[in-house]
C-alpha cells in the first residue's frame, strides 16, 4: 500500500504518518510539501490513498483535489484541516473528497483511511466485474453461433443477433417466450422429454434437431445446452449454443447419395461382369463337355476289345480315361458357376441339411481348427437342392481352412431375417422379403480390400501356381444364384472373413411368416454345438 501525504509543515506530515502507523496502517509514504512536488508524485506513482492539508500557503486544498481527480480519479482523497466550518466540508465533499477530518479529531483518521481504502477496493472490483460482464456480453452478442439464456422453465431471457437471424425473429418477439416456439413436429416424439431429463439433472446435452423459422421453413440445428448452477448446486439457468447446419446436412446428403450411387454402380458393373463370365463359362463348359464325352466314351469303347491292344497301349488309354474324368469334374465346376447344371429343388430345413453333413465337414478341417455351429430356432424352410447346399459348405470351409494355416475357428450360423427397402438401397443384388441367412466366418488372415470385389470371379486366386484353380468361390456364387439368392463377403485383415448367403424362404411358408400365428423366435436366439477337428 502506498499513501501520498501533502502538507507544507514537516511536523504535520510526521504527525499524520505517526497517526496512521499507530492505527496499524504502516505502509510506504511519499511526502509532498508543494504543488510542484505533489504534481510530480501524481504523475510518477499510482497511490492507494491521498491525504492532504486543506489550507496550503502556495496551493489550495481544492486545487490539489482537482489535480488528483484528473490524474488518479479512482484514488480516495481525505482532507485534514485545523479550520472548522460546514461550508468547507460541504465544498470538499462536493468536489470529490472522500472524507474531511479535523486536526483536533485526528483519532478519526485511521478508521476513515481504512474505510476509504475498502470502498476503493470494492469500487475497483465492481468496475472489474462490470467490465468483464460488458466484454462477455459483447462477445455473446457478436458470436457467430446463436446463443440464448433461459430460466429453468425454458423462458428466454437473452438472445443474441445470430439466434435472431437464425430464427427470423425480432428480439422483442423472442424474449419471454419459451424455446417451444421454434420447435417443429419433425423431431422424435420423446426428443423434448429426453433433452429436459438430461439438463435438469445438471448434465450437458448435445445433439441435433429440426426447428422452424418464423416464415415456416425448417432448418437443421446443432446445439449444446449447459446448465448453470448456483453455489449450492441448484440449477438456475440454461445457456444454449446453437448452429444452423442445414447446408452441411444437405451437403452430407449429397455426398451420401453420390457415394451410394457410385457403390451401386460398382456393384452393378461387378454383377454384369459376373453375369457375362457366368454365361461364357456355362456355354464353353457345355460345348467342351460334349466333346469330352466323345473322347471318354470312344476311349472306353476301344478298351473293351483288349485282344487288339498291347499292354502299353491299354495303359495309355486308361490314362486318357482318367484325364477325361478329371476334366469332366472340372467342367462340372464350370457348369455350376455358369448355372447350367440341373438342380433338384425341394423344401429343405437348412439346419437339418447342415446337421446331416456335419461328419464330412469335420473331416475337412485339421486338428488345429475348431468348428462351431449356431442354429436359429424355428427356421423356415427354403427351396433348395440339399446336395448343392452341401457343396457350398464344402467350398467355404475349405476356403476358410486354407486361410488359417496355424489353426483357428470356423463358425457356421443360420438365422431367419426380414429385409426392408433401406437394406436393399445399399445392396444391389438384394431384394425385400423373408430370407434364411447362412453365415460362414473364420478367424483367418482375411482378404485384402483390393481383392474382395474379385473373389467370386472364376480362376481368380491369390494362391501359388498349381495350388488351386480359383473356382471354389465362383461355384458358391453360381449355386447361390441358381437358388435365387445372393452372397455378401466381408473381411478385415488379420481378423478373418465372413460370407453371408441369403436364400429366399420357401413360397408356401412366406404367408405364415407375414401373418404369424405364434410369436416368432428372434434370430439371435440359437443353439450352440462345438465340434473339434
Amino acid at each position: 500500500m502506498h499513501i501520498l501525504l501533502l502538507a507544507d509543515d514537516p511536523r504535520e506530515r510526521q504527525l499524520l504518518e505517526k497517526t496512521l502507523i499507530d492505527e496499524g496502517l504502516a505502509c510506504q509514504m511519499t511526502h509532498a510539501s508543494s504543488k510542484k512536488e505533489f504534481q510530480a508524485a501524481l504523475e510518477q506513482t499510482q497511490f492507494d490513498l491521498i491525504i492532504s492539508d486543506f489550507t496550503l500557503p502556495a496551493n489550495s486544498g481544492i486545487a490539489a483535489l482537482t489535480a488528483s481527480k484528473k490524474l488518479q480519479p479512482d484514488t480516495p482523497f481525505i482532507f485534514v484541516s485545523g479550520a472548522s466550518g460546514e461550508k468547507q466540508v460541504v465544498e470538499s465533499l462536493k468536489s470529490g473528497a472522500t472524507d474531511y477530518i479535523f486536526k483536533d479529531d485526528l483519532h478519526r483518521l485511521g478508521p476513515a483511511a481504512r474505510r476509504a481504502l475498502l470502498k476503493a477496493k470494492e469500487r475497483k472490483e465492481r468496475q472489474r466485474m462490470e467490465e468483464q460482464l460488458r466484454v462477455q456480453s459483447s462477445a455473446l452478442e457478436a458470436a457467430a453461433n446463436g446463443i440464448i439464456l433461459t430460466d429453468k422453465t425454458g423462458k428466454i431471457l437473452f438472445a443474441n443477433k445470430a439466434f435472431c437471424a437464425m430464427t427470423g425473429q425480432d428480439l422483442e418477439e423472442i424474449l419471454s417466450q419459451t424455446t417451444r416456439f421454434i420447435e417443429s413436429d419433425k423431431c422424435e416424439a420423446d426428443f423434448s422429454r429426453k433433452l429436459w431429463k438430461t439438463i435438469l439433472t445438471g448434465q450437458v446435452w448435445q445433439g441435433e434437431c429440426i426447428n422452424r423459422r418464423k416464415d415456416g421453413t425448417l432448418y437443421n440445428e446443432e446445439m449444446t445446452i449447459t446448465p448453470l448452477q448456483e453455489s449450492n448446486g441448484e440449477i438456475s439457468y440454461f445457456i444454449a449454443v446453437k448452429q444452423d447446419i442445414t447446408k452441411r446436412k444437405r451437403l452430407e446428403e449429397q455426398i451420401y447419395y453420390i457415394t451410394k450411387c457410385k457403390r451401386l454402380e460398382e456393384q452393378l458393373h461387378q454383377a454384369q461382369q459376373m453375369e457375362v463370365m457366368s454365361q461364357f463359362a456355362g456355354s464353353l463348359a457345355h460345348d467342351f463337355n460334349n466333346l469330352l464325352a466323345v473322347i471318354h466314351d470312344n476311349t472306353k469303347l476301344v478298351l473293351t476289345d483288349e485282344s487288339k491292344l498291347s499292354e502299353q497301349n491299354r495303359q495309355h488309354l486308361e490314362q486318357v480315361i482318367i484325364a477325361a474324368e478329371n476334366a469332366a469334374n472340372f467342367i462340372r465346376q464350370l457348369l455350376a458357376f455358369g448355372r447350367k447344371q440341373a438342380l433338384q429343388f425341394q423344401p429343405s430345413d437348412l439346419n437339418q441339411v447342415i446337421s446331416n453333413f456335419t461328419p464330412r465337414l469335420d473331416r475337412l478341417i485339421g486338428a488345429q481348427i475348431t468348428l462351431q455351429y449356431h442354429y436359429a430356432r424355428d427356421l423356415p424352410p427354403i427351396n433348395a437342392d440339399p446336395g448343392m447346399i452341401e457343396q457350398i459348405l464344402v467350398n467355404l470351409i475349405v476356403n476358410a481352412r486354407e486361410a488359417m494355416p496355424q489353426g483357428g475357428q470356423i463358425f457356421i450360423a443360420t438365422e431367419s431375417i426380414s429385409l426392408d427397402a433401406a437394406y436393399v438401397e445399399t445392396h444391389f443384388e438384394a431384394r425385400p422379403g423373408e430370407f434364411v441367412c447362412l453365415t460362414v466366418s473364420d478367424t483367418g488372415t482375411g482378404i485384402y480390400p483390393e481383392y474382395l470385389p474379385r473373389i467370386f470371379e472364376p480362376f481368380f486366386t491369390t494362391k501359388e501356381a498349381g495350388k488351386g484353380a480359383g473356382l471354389g468361390l465362383a461355384i458358391v456364387y453360381g449355386i447361390v444364384k441358381q437358388h435365387h439368392g445372393w452372397v455378401v463377403a466381408s473381411s478385415q485383415l488379420g481378423k478373418g472373413a465372413a460370407f453371408k448367403i441369403f436364400l429366399p424362404v420357401h413360397a408356401s411358408n412366406v404367408a405364415k411368416i407375414l401373418i404369424p400365428q405364434t410369436k416368432k423366435t428372434p434370430a439371435h436366439e440359437h443353439e450352440k454345438n462345438t465340434v473339434g477337428g
